[in-house]
């Protein structure tokens, strides 16, 4: 569970929310209630502020600037991804990976991390499944 304590950001007025892990969620309601300062501002800004924790003052500065959310606390928050907020975004092909430039190496992962039930890898032609074979755009990963 995500609990984020005291949220206290534009249209946020001190706001306790819990949200379930591992599972979609919306967050939904009227134009100025507080959406995108709960998603953007209060969970996503924190997972980066505690990203931007843990690598070198170096590297911390090539990133860019310091994100400082107004919130009490936030439990049990996984690393988060955030997309850029727009209809016009990608075609009607695009997909998360797409459009947060994260595809190649999704594919590249999925092709290196996972087991084999038995005898397939004596069948792969060079051992191990190519990151190809997890694209749309190939014949080996076409669905």
């Amino acid at each position: 569970m995500i609990r984020v304590r005291d949220a206290n950001l534009h249209n946020l007025k001190h706001i306790d929310v819990d949200l379930p892990r591992d599972t979609l969620v919306a967050v939904t309601g009227v134009s100025g209630s507080g959406k995108s300062s709960l998603a953007f501002g209060t969970i996503h800004g924190e997972a980066q502020r505690r990203y931007l924790e843990s690598v070198s003052p170096f590297a911390r500065r090539l990133i860019g600037g310091a994100v400082n959310p107004r919130v009490g606390s936030v439990t049990g928050l996984p690393p988060t991804v955030a997309l850029q907020q727009s209809t016009t975004l990608g075609g009607a092909r695009s997909s998360v990976g797409t459009i947060s430039n994260m595809s190649n190496s999704i594919r590249l992962l999925f092709s290196r991390s996972g087991s084999y039930p038995d005898g397939m890898r004596e069948r792969l032609e060079y051992g191990r499944l190519d990151s190809d074979a997890f694209s749309p755009n190939t014949t080996a990963g076409m669905c």
